[in-house]
């Protein structure tokens, strides 16, 4: 079985993204068009001046499936790192939108001038005054307008800083129903725990059910079946014992979906993006 956790990445993963540019121009006159679902534009696109970029990860539109700003286990405090740096000879916005369990809650604008990049410590806090996990869509709308993003989670204990770096997924990362998603390698046990969680990329409620399975792909446990809002974020605790297992997901609609496990002593933990097959 699975168990909700009330702070995504409490304990579970440790990721964050440097907001190190108080300078960055948060663009509030641009006009908001609404989040949208990722598309294949973003990878068939071509710079202003009619290239293809080489860059593997460029793209104009992503999805963070997870963030935190949250107290976690032995006092910890996870935060997000996020660095966007503008790939092309153009300055844009970037819409940055923020989603909890609820579905998306807030979003700003972000403005990047040709060739800039703009990193922020601890986005959720800098961007949104948010405490607390979910997920953060950036879309520049345009698919000429490409930008590059590291994203992170970080805490800071005595024995220094743990970081774990958050994969970010364009549509082909997204699950659906006839791709299934896989994380694999993944121990629950007395030494390390691993959360499950899934960002929506539709605005349409969608059912999502993970199912736990041992290193010969026979289940484990039984299986967890919930309900994500549009464009809406949740995360869970695996709840069985496994080693170097798997956890097979599946969905009605359209998710980018992932797993961290995370050492019981340390803190330090590792994200791996589902992959859809």
């Amino acid at each position: 079985m699975l168990k909700r956790l009330n702070h995504p990445l409490l304990g579970s993963m440790l990721l964050s993204l440097l907001c190190g540019s108080s300078t960055a121009l948060l663009a509030t006159e641009s006009a908001d068009l609404g989040r949208r679902p990722l598309q294949s534009e973003s990878r068939s696109a071509r710079t202003p001046e009619g290239i293809a970029p080489l860059a593997v990860g460029a793209v104009s539109h992503l999805l963070l499936p997870t963030s935190a700003n949250a107290n976690g286990q032995f006092g910890s405090v996870y935060k997000t790192k996020v660095s966007i740096f503008n790939a092309v000879n153009a300055s844009y916005d970037v819409r940055v939108g923020l989603s909890d369990r609820t579905g998306e809650i807030a979003h700003t604008f972000v403005s990047l001038g040709p060739g800039q990049t703009i990193t922020f410590n601890n986005i959720l806090a800098d961007l949104f005054g948010y405490n607390g996990g979910g997920a953060i869509d950036l879309d520049s709308r345009n698919s000429g307008n490409l930008f590059i993003v590291n994203s992170q989670v970080y805490v800071d204990s005595s024995g220094g800083r743990y970081t774990t770096a958050v994969q970010f997924a364009d549509d082909l990362g997204a699950i659906t129903p006839s791709r299934p998603g896989f994380v694999v390698g993944i121990s629950v046990n007395s030494l390390r725990r691993t959360n499950v969680g899934c960002a929506s990329n539709t605005s349409l409620t969608q059912t999502i059910s993970f199912q736990g399975f041992d290193a010969n792909n026979f289940a484990v446990g039984s299986p967890l079946t919930f309900t994500l809002a549009g464009f809406g974020w949740d995360q869970f605790g695996a709840n069985f014992f496994l080693t170097n297992g798997g956890i097979r997901i599946t969905t009605t609609g359209n998710a980018v979906c992932y797993a961290v496990e995370v050492d019981n002593t340390t803190n330090d933990g590792t994200f791996q993006l589902a992959t859809p097959f």
